[in-house]
């Protein structure tokens, strides 16, 4: 097919009947969404922590409070606020009370060391913190070598599961979070441009390097929301939303947006790792939609109490942030009266450019289409110049309203390769199917290399998961010793209860392999584990058990 297939847009067929192919979109900044929910509903469940239900009239006084207070201590427009909290009702107040204030959010992984910490506080230009009382030793570790001001405690109890909030705990050179909302409820109005006005300073998961802090607009986070509820299709008012994705990663933090603004009451997860406590919260509430990354969704349906939980009740399964492989997304579509939904961004695009029609088509394995107003190209990965024809594969570029324009924070260099002509430079590896369908086959840097021979990593590890005796599944590449450049196939492999790691096992799941795979594709080491690493939101580390067969070579 001729180039131009991408700006004739064959997606667009492809929409529901009632999600324009453009959008208008309001010139307000991001708080205005909360604000018109905190108005319209403010009885409406907005935070739900285990017994503990927040209306969006208790979050209004609460972050509007928490506002007061921060401009009191001197934090004004444009400033950083570092928040390093779990999924908990600090983290929203935090959030939403600095954004009101003109202030930047900047989320924090509670996984970091002193030392990433340290670079992240020092990267941002943070002077204030809001951190968990269970982070704060971290915190006081690094505080006299950054520009820290103002250490503000998020106490673990802060917020009970029945009663009135206790009295604030008293902390040497800090403060506490409850002492903060005993402020009047009335912030300064900031004015914002929400064109050139930073909403977020958010952090990439620093995969290649250092993390990186992208800047993104309150237009980019006005104009993503907007597509994703003409996209979603939300009932106002009316969703339980559930989501294991953490807010201090932009799709969680984008997720909340969408959910606030549309009036949804959202479970809070502090820990995705706890796929007990999740059920049980799910068969509590009995959330409408379901947000989480693929790795969860498999851990959810290998539990016991799956068969009979209300998860399956849910009407949207949205995933992202990693691979869904089509063996699971069946799984759940087979047993669940709702269908999975995949979506595929970053966090330069605020984060979502493409998902599967919310009602319309999905593909399985596909992670949909583009959103209104934006439009996905496969170029050469090479040249990054020349379009590729439907079904080449390629990478992915991206261009749309909700792509950062502001750049890398005090990194032009990574800027100018992300950022050309106003395409965003994804790294992703995929391609275009004839209906405007894409496909993520894997990222440059997961491609493995068999003597010239391209390999997509992903690909070999859905074949895996269709073997029966295979839980979770990762495989990447690791150097030849016979052939120097070229790799060889390594998977690692955990296995469902009743099966035990055995040579014989691994040249049978080998042999399953073949029957699908390229020879050269095929694994020439299985490696069975307990467990795989994981990162904070549940995506498998490739590039940890890449450092640790690096390491072994060393040795």
């Amino acid at each position: 097919m001729s180039k131009g297939i991408y700006e004739s847009k064959p997606w667009l067929k492809h929409y529901d009947p009632n999600v324009p192919k453009t959008l208008e979109y309001p010139n307000v900044p991001l708080f205005h969404f909360v604000d018109a929910s905190v108005k319209e509903f403010p009885d409406r469940p907005m935070m739900i922590q285990g017994k503990r239900i927040i209306s969006f009239k208790e979050f209004g006084k609460y972050h509007y409070s928490f506002a007061a207070a921060l401009a009191d201590m001197g934090v004004k427009k444009g400033d950083r606020v570092g928040i390093y909290c779990l999924n908990m009702p600090q983290y929203l107040i935090a959030l939403y009370a600095a954004i009101k204030i003109g202030a930047v959010p900047t989320g924090i992984n509670p996984l970091l060391t002193p030392r990433e910490l340290k670079y992240i506080l020092d990267d941002s230009d943070a002077e204030t913190i809001v951190a968990l009382d269970l982070f704060l030793s971290r915190v006081q570790e690094v505080r006299k070598e950054t520009k820290l001001r103002n250490v503000i405690v998020a106490g673990l109890g802060d917020f009970p599961q029945e009663g009135s909030l206790p009295e604030p705990t008293e902390y040497e050179g800090a403060i506490s979070f409850l002492e903060l909302l005993k402020y009047e409820p009335k912030p300064p109005k900031v004015k914002i441009n929400p064109r050139d006005d930073w909403a977020l300073l958010q952090y990439t998961a620093g995969t290649t390097g250092l993390p990186k802090g992208t800047i993104l607009t309150h237009e980019n986070m006005v104009r993503q929301t907007t597509q994703l509820i003409s996209w979603l299709k939300f009932e106002r008012g009316k969703e339980i939303v559930c989501s294991s994705f953490p807010f201090f990663h932009l799709a969680g933090l984008a997720f909340n947006i969408v959910c606030v603004s549309m009036a949804a009451g959202q479970i809070l997860i502090p820990n995705p790792r706890d796929i007990e406590g999740t059920i049980n919260l799910i068969d509590q509430y009995h959330p409408t939609v379901v947000c989480n990354v693929p790795t969860i969704y498999i851990q959810l349906l290998r539990h016991p109490k799956f068969e009979k939980s209300a998860i399956r009740e849910a009407k949207i399964f949205i995933s992202g942030a990693a691979a869904f492989p089509p063996e699971i997304i069946n799984e759940y579509n087979s047993k669940t009266q709702g269908k999975v939904l995949e979506v595929w961004g970053m966090t330069e695009a605020s984060p979502v450019l493409t998902a599967n029609p919310a009602e319309g088509l999905k593909k399985v394995g596909s992670v949909g289409i583009p959103l209104p107003d934006t439009i996905v190209k496969v170029v050469d990965a090479e040249t990054g110049g020349e379009e590729l024809p439907v079904g080449e594969r390629g990478e992915l570029i991206a261009y749309g309203p909700q792509v950062f324009y502001k750049g890398y924070w005090k990194k032009p260099e990574e800027t100018e390769k992300a950022l050309k002509n106003g395409w965003y430079y994804t790294g992703d590896i995929g391609y275009m199917d004839e209906d405007g369908y894409f496909y993520i086959v894997d990222r440059k840097k997961d491609i493995i290399n068999v003597s010239g021979y391209k390999v997509a990593s992903r690909e070999v590890d859905d074949v895996l998961f269709e073997h029966p005796a295979v839980n979770m599944a990762a495989t990447i590449g690791i150097p030849d010793p016979d052939r120097p450049g070229s790799e060889i196939v390594k998977a690692f492999v955990t296995l469902k209860e009743g099966y035990e790691g055995s040579p014989k096992l691994a040249e049978e799941i080998r042999q399953f392999l073949k029957k699908s795979l390229a020879p050269y594709k095929v694994p020439k080491i299985i490696e069975f584990r307990k467990e795989l690493p994981l990162s904070a939101t549940g995506k498998v580390l490739k590039r940890e058990l890449r450092e640790e067969e690096k390491a072994k070579i060393k040795k």
